[in-house]
C-alpha cells in the first residue's frame, strides 16, 4: 500500500533537547513539539500504526527568497538551485519521522507508559529505506510518500 500526504508551511528541523538549570532536567522545544503534532494530526487521516518495513521518502520544499532575482528564482522552481541552508537534511528526517511515531505519555499514578495519541506507524525503526531532498517549491511545503515493503 502506498500513502502520501503533504504538511503545509515552511520545513523545520528537530530541535535539540532543552535543558533546566535548576532541576536538571531535559525537554524537547515547543516548537519541536507543535510540528511533530501537526505531522502526526495530517499523517493519520491516512491510516494508523501499520506493521511491517517501510520505505519513506522525504522532499522539503523551501520558500525561495524574495531577494532572488527572477532569473534565479526560475532556476530555482526548475531544480538547478538547490536550498544548502538550515535545516539540515538529516533534522528534517527526525522531525518527520518522530512526528508519525505514536505519542506516549507517563500516567502518573500507575507509573506506566501510556498511548496518548495513535501514530502513523508503531515505531520509526520500522523504516528500512527512503530518501530525504531539499528543493525550492512555491509554496513551502514538505511531502511524504510512504510505501509498504
Amino acid at each position: 500500500m502506498k500513502y502520501k500526504f503533504t504538511i503545509p508551511g515552511k520545513p523545520q528541523g528537530k530541535q535539540r533537547p532543552r535543558a533546566t538549570r535548576k532541576h536538571r532536567r531535559f525537554y524537547t522545544p515547543n516548537q519541536t513539539k507543535q510540528y511533530e503534532a501537526m505531522v502526526r494530526f495530517i499523517a493519520t487521516r491516512h491510516a494508523k500504526m501499520l506493521t511491517g518495513p517501510l520505505r519513506v521518502d522525504i522532499t522539503a520544499y523551501f520558500p525561495i527568497p524574495k531577494s532572488y532575482s527572477k532569473a534565479r528564482h526560475e532556476r530555482c522552481l526548475s531544480g538547478q538551485e538547490v536550498p544548502t541552508k538550515k535545516p539540515d537534511k538529516d533534522n528534517i528526517e527526525k522531525i518527520i519521522l518522530d512526528g508519525l511515531n505514536p505519542l506516549y505519555k507517563v500516567n502518573k499514578y500507575t507509573h506506566h507508559r501510556e498511548l496518548w495519541n495513535a501514530g502513523f506507524y508503531k515505531d520509526d525503526s520500522q523504516v528500512i529505506a527512503g530518501e530525504t531532498r531539499k528543493l525550492y517549491g512555491d509554496p513551502a511545503r514538505v511531502e511524504i510518500f510512504v510505501e509498504e515493503l
